[in-house]
């Protein structure tokens, strides 16, 4: 049986595996915003898939169980919001 991950850790590990995520996302809506004029939609429905798929990636490599869920649900909503901001400002255009 694996020891439970202390709290600081647990931090760490949620700025590393959560941040690119966010941070894929906002670069993927960015070019979405400024490079398609036709399907921005599907694009970025594609740029939220992207963003899911590598939430899952980063947390199979971290290889810590503790927090999992939690980490995917904080990098999957935020990955989210931007796509929602993202498809507001689409549909406003």
């Amino acid at each position: 049986m694996t020891e439970p991950v202390p709290p600081l850790d647990q931090r760490r590990l949620r700025l590393t595996s959560v941040l690119p995520v966010w941070v894929l996302a906002v670069v993927g809506a960015v070019l979405v915003l400024t490079l398609t004029q036709k399907d921005s939609f599907a694009w970025l429905l594609l740029v939220f898939v992207l963003c899911v798929l590598v939430s899952f990636v980063l947390q199979l490599i971290t290889a810590t169980k503790d927090g999992l869920v939690e980490r995917i649900s904080i990098a999957s909503s935020g990955s989210f919001v931007v796509v929602l901001v993202t498809a507001v400002v689409l549909l406003a255009r």
